[in-house]
């Protein structure tokens, strides 16, 4: 009986092994043990998809970063750079000279480039062309980069010519018409009106116009570090007298620098046997130039 008894509970936990095995077999053949491993290999392949976007995301902000450090310092050269010119402007044979560092740019400079045309007139009968002439440019071309897509005047402001209210003659901007975005800087004129004497019975006006020329620049084209020259040549200047026989109370000064035209309007001094008008034009020559120094 108890060895009965034995062979019964031996062949009972085979049969219980038996179904274990079977079920074991049928999970293993089923469609829920075959989802296992594609869950864990769909999940293997996102978390690769996240970490390579974020280390994408990371290393574009790294160079957005440097290219923005680079932007920075490249405006700030081009400020310091325009404080250099000042310092010789109206100066004859006074130089500067000023050190660029590396912005991963390229500087050039166009000496036939922005052409001026200056006219003055009493909107009636008077009229005289007074300068015609390209002045030229500077232009530091920045790296591309999505920041950019936006317009600033870090000195002066879009106006093609000025009175003495003004605060600069200078024009320093970010240009997006190139390929690449450049920071520009030219000059426009100055006008100023004084009354300055009398003669023959009439007041006697100085129109004077101030025109900053840069087209005696050598033409340039670097990069890395660098040193630029400025030197003032000389300072030119050209006087006309006009007889204004009857009152006359205003003369306009205007200006085309490329497209753009602007105009500003002097008070005249006159009597009833009218004025004299003399209008000096006064252009200050520039001269850029590379020299050793830099990269």
């Amino acid at each position: 009986m108890v060895k009965h008894g034995r062979l019964r509970l031996l062949l009972g936990n085979r049969r219980m092994q038996n179904r274990k095995v079977k079920t074991a077999l049928r999970f293993f053949l089923s469609k829920r043990a075959t989802a296992l491993p594609v869950s864990f290999l769909m999940l293997f392949v996102s978390l690769t998809m996240i970490v390579s976007a974020t280390y994408y995301v990371s290393v574009t902000k790294i160079q957005s970063r440097g290219q923005l450090l680079n932007v920075s310092v490249a405006k700030q050269s081009m400020l310091s750079f325009e404080d250099s010119i000042d310092s010789v402007t109206w100066s004859p044979s006074t130089t500067s000279v000023y050190h660029f560092e590396d912005s991963g740019g390229t500087f050039k400079t166009f000496p036939t480039a922005k052409n001026l045309l200056v006219n003055v007139t009493d909107n009636m009968a008077f009229f005289s062309t007074v300068f015609n002439s390209g002045v030229g440019k500077a232009v530091y071309e920045l790296p591309a980069a999505e920041e950019f897509f936006y317009t600033l005047y870090l000195r002066g402001d879009e106006q093609a010519i000025i009175d003495q209210n003004a605060f600069t003659m200078a024009q320093l901007y970010l240009s997006l018409e190139a390929s690449t975005p450049e920071l520009t800087l030219t000059y426009r004129p100055l006008a100023t009106m004084s009354e300055t004497g009398s003669s023959q019975g009439k007041p006697v006006n100085t129109l004077r116009i101030y025109i900053i020329n840069l087209n005696t620049s050598a033409s340039l084209n670097t990069s890395g570090e660098f040193n630029v020259k400025a030197t003032c040549l000389n300072v030119t200047s050209t006087l006309q007298t006009y007889n204004f026989t009857s009152p006359i109370t205003t003369l306009t000064v205007k200006a085309t620098l490329d497209e753009r035209t602007d105009a500003v309007v002097l008070p005249v001094v006159s009597n009833s046997n009218g004025a004299f008008v003399k209008i000096e034009t006064l252009v200050c020559n520039i001269k850029l130039e590379r020299i050793q120094g830099g990269g």
